[in-house]
């Protein structure tokens, strides 16, 4: 990632960020994650999301499988880690493009 996250990371403001947590079995617990950008392809939505805001982080790209409203007005998100090379491609370089201005992304 580039300068602009270590811009807004200096400026306090990952806050504005959307969060989400993933459950991670190798860790056996839940990961919080940045949402950085959305997207849809073909019906399905993507997230691209990075635990840090900072120009090294490394971005991970899921997948909503499922949207549930909680009781409490919170939505959930069922979410499925992209791993599949075909389609992490394609929506990487989508992101790519939508974040061209912004972002360095490599894929």
């Amino acid at each position: 990632m580039d300068d602009m996250l270590r811009e807004v990371e200096q400026m306090g403001m990952t806050e504005q960020y959307e969060k989400i947590e993933f459950y991670d079995e190798e860790q056996d617990g839940f990961v919080e994650f940045f949402v950085v950008e959305r997207t849809k392809v073909n019906g399905s939505e993507y997230l691209l999301a990075a635990q840090e805001m900072n120009q090294d982080a490394d971005g991970y790209v899921f997948k909503v499988n499922a949207e549930h409203r909680e009781e409490n007005g919170e939505v959930a998100l069922e979410l499925e880690l992209v791993e599949d090379e075909t389609e992490l491609e394609a929506v990487g370089k989508i992101f790519a493009e939508l974040l061209s201005d912004e972002l360095n992304i490599e894929l």
